[in-house]
Parts: C-alpha cells; structure tokens; sequence
C-alpha cells in the first residue's frame, strides 16, 4: 500500500542520510564483542558506510564460522540480500568436495539414504 512505500522509502533516505548499512550476521554460534567488532569494521570498508546496524541469527546447519548478507532490496526490513559473503563451515567443505570431484547430489543422496 501506499504508506508502506512512504515509509520503506524514508527508511532507505535515512540510511544513505545517516551513512547506515544494514548487515546480518548468520553464524553458527553466539559471536563475542571483539567478533561482532572486526566484523562491523570489516563492513564498513567494504561498503563505505560510516556505521553498520547488524543483526545476528545462530544456524547451527553452518557447522562452524558465519555468513554475512547486506545490500538488500528492502534495508529496513532486510528481506532479499543483494551481496553476501561466506565464511561457514559447511561452505568450505561443499568446496572442497566440489575441488574433489565429488557431485554434491550424490553425497547429499547417500548421506540420507546411507549408502
């Protein structure tokens, strides 16, 4: 509706006013202080905002590490990441069983079958 652009709209001015990115932190365990530190600092460089409003989720799936998505469609309700980085875990090991040759629908298929 109509107020929902108004406000998604003045929410986004906002940001670019302020010099605001949003950022989520998806990571398989909770992140300490310092963590949560380096990884802000590491954004700001990377988007060139002068301050990050990051959120963080726990996924236990990601095995160890963390994912990062920003530059979303939708900042304020940070729906539909544009830019994302991957430093799990489980993204390592999917590479380096890709780098091996190995064709991750099969190892997902006899993982659950357990042949």
């Amino acid at each position: 509706n109509g107020l929902s652009m108004i406000a998604d709209s003045y929410m986004e001015n906002l940001y670019q006013q302020q010099s605001w990115v949003p950022v989520r932190v998806i990571s398989a365990q909770t992140l300490t202080e310092e963590q949560k530190e380096a990884i802000k600092n590491k954004m700001m460089k990377i988007t060139g905002a002068d301050d990050i409003k990051m959120v963080t989720k726990i996924d236990g799936d990601l095995l160890g590490g963390f994912k990062i998505e920003y530059n979303f469609l939708d900042c304020d309700s940070m729906s539909d990441p544009q830019d994302g980085l991957d430093y799990s875990l489980k993204k390592a090991l999917q590479r380096a069983a890709v780098s091996q040759g190995v064709l991750l629908d099969e190892l997902h298929d006899s993982v659950d079958t357990g042949r």
